[in-house]
């Protein structure tokens, strides 16, 4: 890990820790941890308002929100690291384990102290958590993006029936354990991934003076017919698939349906306009993207997004390129056969750089 992390790790742990311990029953700890967190990281993470669960690699940032959910957002690959310096571990378990043990009484506080050392390594400070690839962002010209979360493990807020918030620990041991689930489902699921609370981001954005587009133009897209762009290096092709569930018509498993409520209803669909995506590059994977055809959906008739990206290690420069499809107009028969169709595509090239953006400059 990096000198700078493993600094951040030994310095903010013990911050966070000692605030929230003051705050438990006052509230405090809220208000205090921006602090803390700031006078040890320098000038470079954004302290959110208080704590959450959430990671949130990849939204969006607000000035005044903070992160702005998506549920378009494409799941992003995460990975996280942890500090493994035993000073700092045995730290955290020893205040962890007796904030765990301060919200619970009677003989299952005290069963606790003395199973609690056997579960020392589910307490291990700050975790680190970024995207594979800072390329899988969205990003888009003048707006900051969550690309790096800082967060304490094994920790949860947990909402008092008077509106209040305070630490939590989890409720599905034993005994006091000191650690805490977050409760996740649907789209949640996408930014949590883990235990813990999220006490700080660091933020990125397009560089506007490295960045440079390459747009390839409207063109419309016939059925059943290839559509060779110049330069864009892609192929693409329209056709109407009737769809029979489990029969030898169903659409493929890693089909990408253009919008969240075709997803939601295509166990309904029996018929899909399918645009299938490949490259000329052997590296790039190729995607089918389905569009309701039968029965019609309202307002799933256009689709955007990043088809490939990656950064160009000799540069550093990241790689993209966007489609951007419209179903102009889409009717079947009776008969499940194509009756009219009038859709058009456009292709950009996008390549740029990125910077971080220090909390000062928002």
């Amino acid at each position: 890990m990096r000198k700078s992390a493993r600094l951040i790790n030994y310095l903010l742990f013990p911050a966070i820790i000692s605030l929230i311990l003051a705050g438990c029953s006052g509230g405090s700890a809220l208000s205090g941890h921006k602090q803390a967190i700031e006078s040890v990281t320098e000038d470079e993470y954004v302290v959110p308002k208080k704590p959450v669960d959430r990671h949130c690699i990849g939204f969006a940032w607000s000035k005044q929100f903070g992160p702005i959910e998506d549920s378009s957002l494409p799941d992003i690959r995460i990975k996280k690291e942890r500090s493994l310096n035993s000073v700092q571990q045995e730290f955290a378990y020893n205040v962890g384990f007796g904030l765990g043990g301060q919200m619970m009484s009677g003989p299952q506080a005290v069963a606790g102290i003395e199973k609690g050392r056997a579960d020392r390594s589910r307490l291990e400070g700050i975790e680190i958590i970024t995207p594979v690839t800072l390329a899988d962002i969205p990003f888009e010209p003048g707006i900051p993006y969550v690309g790096e979360a800082l967060r304490l493990r094994n920790f949860a807020l947990k909402q008092e029936s008077g509106g209040g918030v305070k630490l939590g620990g989890s409720a599905n041991v034993g005994v006091a354990s000191g650690t805490a689930l977050a409760s996740i489902s649907g789209a949640d699921k996408k930014s949590t991934e883990g235990e813990g609370l999220v006490v700080a981001y660091k933020l990125y954005t397009i560089d506007k003076g490295e960045y440079t587009k390459k747009d390839h133009g409207t063109v419309p897209l016939q059925l059943d017919k290839t559509l060779d762009i110049p330069g864009a290096q892609v192929f693409i092709k329209a056709r109407l698939q009737a769809i029979e569930v489990g029969g030898k018509k169903s659409l493929p498993r890693n089909i990408i349906w253009s919008c969240p409520r075709a997803d939601a209803k295509s166990r309904d669909a029996v018929a899909a306009w399918v645009i299938d995506i490949k490259s000329t590059d052997p590296k790039r994977r190729s995607l089918s993207i389905a569009f309701p055809a039968f029965p019609k959906i309202e307002d799933c008739y256009n689709y955007g997004s990043i088809i490939h990206s990656r950064i160009d290690p000799v540069t550093d420069r990241i790689i993209r390129q966007k489609i951007n499809i419209s179903v102009i107009e889409a009717e079947v028969t009776d008969n499940l056969t194509p009756k009219t169709w009038e859709t058009r595509v456009t292709l950009v090239d996008e390549s740029f750089k990125i910077k971080m953006i220090k909390p000062s400059e928002l």
